[in-house]
């Protein structure tokens, strides 16, 4: 008997299960996604196996309260008010609470130890879709849902957290809102280069048909936060930004920003507010990282069509959407700006491809002492062919 089937089809991932039930099964493809444009026309072999691999590797590190315990933060973390001490001790007991119960096969069975699977079971939790409508060309979308506090349901943002800002990082096209970069903590506008100890938090919306940074209040507002909650958020994602950065540099890569997304858990605290449950997935799709310079992440595809027509006019196309108050900016990127994205070449793929196997066994034998993809490029050897590819395309 197979997996009951998808529910919903993502860019990267499939979601399988019933609506209802207590598990669903996250089924990672070779596909990928980049500029919010949906499936791009290649694929990447064992990338999905891989990323299944590393989304169970870094839930069952983060839930596993020895891994608080030995992390030693530094006297600056200490000082830092962002850093919560009292989570922290929090974390040490009991590790971070996550969706994740490990790896399954295509019928749903669990795998044994040392197996590999494109097949990630999963705690379900409801997703709350906003509705939206056009209002004198201005597209609104209504939260009001998440007004009733709901449980065991996701939380409409994508929290964003950065250690630097590298050349075309998004947070320099704010820079010069002083009001925002002043709710994220920084007396002077970012610049290309700064670093900072403890991240700077950002957050923006999910589930919009375009992701849109959105400041503190309006965050608060869709996600029905009140203001313990928030800091619970903003606190949860600051450790575990931490924690993974310090996991990457035990291994040579440096970890520069990412993203989390959190679910509603079902406890709550004695004045009532809610928990929270990381969910979905962490892995080199979700952050920027880089090793001797090279990026190891979705970020080496961007680069690859940073300066492709196509890559112009959909941003083209997204300002016309939003001048116009309509949803589908894709449409008018394909239709009026007759652009689609173009396919790579066989070297790029086969180099990224590579990339994700060389990530994980770089991880597996840290931290499993085993080799997960066997005849594997070296890291080293994988930052030297990536960097040699970007230098001559």
């Amino acid at each position: 008997m197979g997996l009951p089937g998808i529910i919903y089809q993502g860019s990267v991932k499939n979601i399988n299960g019933l609506e209802g039930d207590a598990a669903y099964v996250f089924e990672y493809s070779d596909r990928y996604s980049i500029f919010d444009w949906g499936v791009m026309p290649d694929e990447l072999a064992g990338k999905g196996v891989a990323l299944a691999y590393m989304g169970e590797l870094f839930f069952k590190l983060l839930g596993d309260p020895a891994i608080w315990r030995e992390w030693v933060i530094t006297p600056a973390m200490r000082d830092d008010s962002s850093v919560d001490g009292v989570l922290l001790e929090k974390f040490r007991q009991h590790g971070v609470a996550h969706h994740c119960q490990g790896l399954v096969d295509h019928t749903g069975k669990k795998v044994a130890p040392e197996k590999l699977s494109a097949f990630l079971a999963v705690d379900a939790q409801t997703v709350l879709r906003p509705s939206s409508k056009t209002v004198n060309a201005e597209l609104l979308w209504d939260y009001s849902a998440y007004q009733k506090k709901p449980t065991k349901t996701l939380v409409p943002l994508e929290v964003i957290f950065r250690f630097g800002i590298p050349s075309g990082s998004s947070l320099l096209e704010r820079a010069e809102d002083s009001a925002y970069c002043k709710e994220l903590g920084l007396t002077t506008p970012p610049k290309e280069g700064d670093e900072y100890e403890t991240p700077i938090i950002e957050y923006s919306t999910k589930l919009e048909t375009r992701d849109r940074y959105i400041g503190l209040q309006e965050s608060q507002s869709i996600a029905g936060l009140n203001d313990a909650e928030l800091k619970l958020l903003r606190d949860t994602v600051t450790l575990v930004a931490l924690r993974l950065k310090d996991i990457f540099a035990e291994v040579g890569i440096e970890m520069c920003d990412g993203k989390l997304e959190l679910a509603f858990s079902e406890n709550f605290d004695t004045q009532g507010n809610r928990h929270f449950v990381l969910v979905d997935s962490i892995g080199p799709d979700e952050l920027r990282l880089t090793y001797e310079n090279a990026p190891l992440s979705k970020q080496v595809l961007r680069n690859f069509y940073d300066n492709s027509s196509w890559y112009k006019a959909t941003k083209k196309a997204k300002a016309l959407a939003k001048d116009r108050g309509k949803k589908d900016w894709k449409r008018i990127c394909m239709d009026e700006l007759k652009m689609t994205p173009p396919n790579l070449d066989p070297k790029i793929i086969a180099s990224v491809a590579m990339m994700y196997k060389t990530l994980s066994n770089t991880l597996s034998l840290k931290h499993e002492d085993r080799e997960v993809f066997p005849d594997c490029l070296q890291l080293k050897e994988m930052a030297l062919e990536l960097k040699q590819l970007e230098t001559r395309l």
